[in-house]
């Protein structure tokens, strides 16, 4: 399967992307750790921590499709016209 560099363009953005998402995750699990200590110790009230855990749970997910660079569908669109071209040619 061969790219066009507009093609790899987009898939390299999608990496970057993805590393920065995984960065974020990794900082976010600490955080979380930290809040969970925080609640433990009784400095920091239940109730904060639930409301952060579920923004920050939504953002982990949802961060690859947030901000600069290709989107998934942008990445889906190259591999159905790559595999529809591979399939015409059989």
């Amino acid at each position: 399967m061969e790219f066009s560099d507009k093609e790899l363009a987009v898939i390299a953005g999608a990496k970057k992307k993805i590393k920065t998402a995984i960065l974020f995750r990794s900082l976010l699990v600490i955080v979380m750790l930290c809040g969970v200590g925080l609640m433990f110790a009784g400095i920091v009230i239940a109730e904060k921590i639930v409301y952060l855990t579920v923004a920050a749970v939504f953002f982990a997910v949802a961060l690859p499709q947030f901000g600069p660079g290709p989107k998934y569908e942008e990445l889906l669109k190259i591999l159905e016209s790559k595999a529809n071209t591979q399939h015409s040619k059989t």
